[in-house]
């Protein structure tokens, strides 16, 4: 896969926002397949979401409980923020970020207001990279810069909660 290739495939890639989610509330099964959809790791065993992980997201106050055996769009919502973050912060930071900006605002909101986040921070990125100051030329250099943003974002985050 070439640079072009990836850019596009980066680019493409974004969070739904509220009116997006399924409108009927889902089963377990259903929720992980639509959450692999999503954020399915090209080359990778291991699995970004598990009936136990979601089940300790609910143990640990992180997101509500189904209502019998189903989860809605307020769950699906918090499970978006939750993949998407996890690699980059722990599960407490994600927790206090959640529940600080649903003091103010409903899930739907928070939703749509990460989806709009998430979709500027890759478009940011892509720009930089294709820019002509990118001195960033190779798929390595891509991979390290990103790694190098995860982490430095993730510093800053983390200080910040």
């Amino acid at each position: 896969m070439d640079k072009k290739e990836i850019f596009s495939k980066i680019k493409n890639h974004s969070i739904p926002k509220w009116d997006d989610l399924p409108e009927i509330d889902l089963y377990m099964d259903q929720v992980i397949v639509l959450m692999e959809k999503y954020f399915s790791n090209e080359g990778s065993d291991s699995k970004l979401i598990t009936s136990s992980m979601i089940n300790n997201y609910v143990k640990l106050g992180i997101m509500p409980a189904p209502i019998k055996k189903k989860y809605s769009r307020e769950h699906l919502s918090y499970l978006f923020i939750i993949c998407s973050l996890k690699k980059v912060m722990s599960i407490s930071h994600i927790k206090s970020m959640i529940a600080e900006k649903l003091k103010k605002n409903s899930i739907s909101e928070v939703l749509n207001f990460y989806s709009d986040l998430y979709d500027l921070s890759f478009n940011t990125l892509i720009e930089y990279l294709s820019s002509n100051k990118s001195h960033i030329e190779t798929i390595e250099d891509t991979a390290i810069f990103s790694a190098i943003t995860a982490t430095h974002c993730s510093n800053i985050s983390n200080t910040l909660m």
